[in-house]
């Protein structure tokens, strides 16, 4: 008979390193209890995904079982093994599924590297058997095993999934629709730049920006890991998984693991709920005003459109959601060992190769833990602290040369320049000029949604939570998000990941919060009064929309007196909405602090009835039109040298521009390095690290018009093909070992002369010919 374990209400959401409630032997102990419908509303969002990535995006049935099977199998068991035997079984396995899914991220890119680098990846399939032996050694050892909680599916855990859900079907109808996986001559213009370094991943280590050969690789990398991981044991195309599996699985990790923490970090279902439907649909009031510019709907919406255009981006959401449970356990322990330590600090090499911004909004939040700590003279929880700051600083330094080679990328400090220009500027007509009183209104409204989206954190604290370093930790983050993104500067406007990078770190912090405040034994007639008080919020947001409407100003010098008439008129309406809460507070047994926290919770969530419509109702995007980041059989000509061609063969080309050959032409031309998998000589340059070629880290050095710094390179590689010759010919072989050149009809090219030199194309299609030098 198999014994039933369940979860001891005492230690739900304790501390990580509480012993088990049983030492029964492991035959007792393995997937305890007659139901398995815990694990059903996870399966179900999985299931749904497949079917449409298949229905929509264009995916191969095949790669869709055998992209899961590799998830599974390379992510899910082996992280979910190390994090259950390191950082301790949490409340639920679907819990730890999701948390080992996330870890098995972490684990997996060691390990690729490690084999690329030797030349050795043919092991990786060994991986998840090694993994396996060891656990059966190990448990065969202990002889037990820690309690595996399966248990029946809850409200709570439907309504996550429903969350889930509807970023799934926002992927479907606003990214898959648009962009199925066979319209590559429609590319996100960054698309193939992130294509590009993981098809040099997947080839090399250490790798490079393969569009300019010899520039190494300075950049948040570690997602191409993931796909150029994904692709070895999978077999599947590059662009497959980066247009539909691997994003997706990210997006659902994202939502999940905020519901994973949150649940585990409280001891509370309902918490997981909020924190992913925070997480997935919430957004603040409008931190710029009450315009459309930054709708609540929009930036909710912005999760997922961001995750698929910024695939850094997407994966640093989830890994953060793992090192936020490790950080504030072993906070909560006031102690730290060596195998949660060492867990902890790969998963910040993780975060801080995932995402550049990630880790400074982290090592300031823990500072700010640290000084709370000391102040309080809780000597060993300072202790603790004092470890993982340091840990957090050493990384971050490693991490810095590792990673970024040392440089900013013209990041700097910029109290009234960057941000507030910028997005000012935003909320104008083309060519309108913002008045000097701009920069102060834009603060003001900035500090205004900063508070209003902040106020259920503000009670926790008030109430006691700022005597709680692990709170501190929390919100600490994720305000130094929110100061980074207003007071750093950046050509493009990058600081903006400072904040959206700390989302997730806000949806668990307002869980913990509500956690706090809101009693553990609520009847469910006092749920319903605090729901109507969350609806009022979001009804509020709603009237002050259509009271100060979504126009612009016409003109710069109406901005200011427009962005803070329309201020002033929202918060006259959320002024009444509160005098109404409170009234209806007193007649009710709740009490005013959760019904006020509730209104606010509303506010944050007011985008979410119509992100729901806009998911399960459309409309659809239509299919994005070609354009001319590719031309007509251009991704056949690249895909010809990969099938061709040795990995480390060198392609040459005349294509370095976005569109027509002007002298200030867009440079950030990357799709034959993309979909060949091949170095190029030159094909574009934009988004190299100007210190790494010599020059000063400006805003002119960093833009996608920088001219070619290496202007005899430059003209060698063109040379070949304008004016092909024995002697241009031979420049290109001999001396920069090139093997191919790829020729775009589109811009200047002797085709009949390199005939001539080299003999007929071996392949010749639309606007391409590839012609072999070897």
């Amino acid at each position: 008979m198999i014994a039933r374990v369940t979860a001891d209400p005492a230690t739900v959401g304790a501390a990580p390193d509480a012993k088990p409630s049983s030492d029964r032997p492991l035959s007792d102990r393995v997937f305890p209890g007659r139901s398995w419908s815990g694990l059903l509303p996870g399966v179900l969002v999985v299931g749904a995904t497949l079917v449409l990535a298949v229905r929509v995006a264009g995916v191969d049935l095949g790669d869709a079982l055998l992209f899961t099977g590799y998830v599974l199998a390379f992510l899910t068991f082996p992280g979910t093994v190390v994090w259950r035997a390191v950082a301790k079984p949490g409340p639920s396995l679907g819990n730890d599924l999701v948390l080992g899914t996330i870890l098995g991220l972490v684990l997996e890119a060691p390990l690729y590297v490690l084999l690329r680098l030797f030349d050795l990846t043919e092991l990786i399939y060994g991986y998840p058997v090694a993994v396996l032996f060891g656990a059966m050694v190990v448990v065969w050892r202990r002889r037990r095993v820690g309690p595996v909680v399966i248990g029946r599916a809850s409200l709570w855990s439907w309504a996550g999934a429903a969350v889930a859900g509807v970023q799934v079907l926002l992927v479907t109808n606003q990214v898959w629709t648009q962009r199925p996986v066979d319209a590559l001559r429609a590319p996100y213009v960054d698309e193939p730049f992130h294509l590009a370094i993981a098809g040099d991943l997947l080839h090399h280590f250490p790798a490079q920006m393969p569009w300019v050969d010899g520039t190494p690789l300075f950049y948040h990398w570690l997602v191409y890991v993931h796909l150029a991981s994904a692709a070895t044991v999978t077999h599947i195309e590059l662009i497959v998984l980066m247009r539909s599996m691997s994003i997706a699985l990210l997006v659902l990790l994202a939502v999940g693991g905020a519901y994973a923490a949150a649940t585990r970090l409280t001891g509370r279902k309902w918490t997981g709920f909020v924190a992913a439907l925070v997480l997935a649909m919430g957004a603040t009031p409008d931190f710029f005003g009450w315009t459309s510019l930054v709708s609540p709907a929009q930036l909710a919406f912005d999760s997922v459109t961001r995750a698929f255009d910024s695939p850094t981006h997407a994966l640093v959401m989830p890994l953060q959601m793992v090192l936020m449970v490790l950080v504030v356990e072993m906070i909560r322990r006031e102690q730290w060992r060596w195998g949660p330590w060492l867990l902890t600090v790969v998963v910040m090499v993780a975060v801080a190769g995932a995402k550049s911004s990630a880790l400074p909004t982290i090592v300031a939040g823990l500072f700010l833990a640290l000084v709370i700590a000391a102040v309080l003279r809780r000597t060993r929880m300072v202790r603790t602290l004092g470890v993982q700051l340091g840990s957090a600083v050493a990384v971050f330094l490693v991490a810095q040369q590792l990673f970024y080679g040392g440089g900013t990328r013209a990041t700097g400090i910029d109290l009234n320049g960057s941000t507030v220009q910028r997005l000012g500027i935003l909320m104008l007509p083309e060519g309108e000029t913002l008045p000097g009183s701009a920069p102060l209104s834009i603060w003001i409204s900035f500090t205004v949604g900063f508070l209003l989206v902040a106020v259920p954190v503000i009670a926790a604290l008030v109430r006691g939570g700022w005597r709680r370093p692990d709170f501190v930790f929390l919100a600490g983050t994720w305000a130094a998000g929110a100061g980074a993104f207003m007071v750093l500067s950046h050509p493009a406007l990058s600081q903006a990941y400072f904040l959206l990078g700390a989302g997730g770190f806000l949806a668990v912090l307002i869980a913990v919060s509500l956690s706090d405040i809101f009693p553990v034994d609520l009847s469910l007639r006092d749920g319903l009064r605090i729901a109507g008080c969350a609806a009022l919020g979001c009804l509020a947001i709603v009237i002050a929309r259509l009271v100060v409407g979504d126009d612009m100003p016409a003109d710069g010098s109406a901005f200011t007196p427009t962005l803070l008439t329309q201020l002033v008129v929202g918060l006259l309406v959320l002024a009444v909405a509160l005098v109404v809460v409170l009234v209806y507070a007193r007649r009710s047994t709740i009490a005013v602090l959760p019904a006020v926290v509730a209104l606010m919770l509303g506010v944050v969530l007011a985008g979410a009835p119509q992100t729901v419509a806009l998911a399960v109702a459309g409309p659809a995007v239509p299919r994005a039109p070609d354009t001319d980041i590719i031309g007509p059989d251009g991704v056949a000509a690249a895909r010809f040298v990969r099938e061709h061609s040795q990995t480390d063969d060198l392609i040459a080309t005349n294509a370095h521009c976005i569109g027509l050959p002007v002298p200030d032409c867009d440079r950030r031309n990357f799709w034959i390095a993309a979909y060949a998998e091949r170095r190029v000589l030159v094909e574009g340059w934009a988004y190299i690290d100007p210190l790494v070629v010599g020059l000063p880290s400006t805003d002119l050095n960093n833009s996608a018009y920088l001219p070619f710094w290496d202007p005899e390179l430059l003209e060698a590689n063109d040379a070949a093909i304008i004016q092909p010759s024995p002697a241009t010919i031979a420049t290109l072989r001999d001396e920069h070992g090139v093997d191919w050149l790829v020729v775009d009809r589109r811009y200047r090219a002797d085709l009949r002369g390199l005939r001539r030199e080299l003999g007929q194309p071996r392949f010749k299609q639309g606007l391409y010919s590839v012609f072999d030098l070897r």
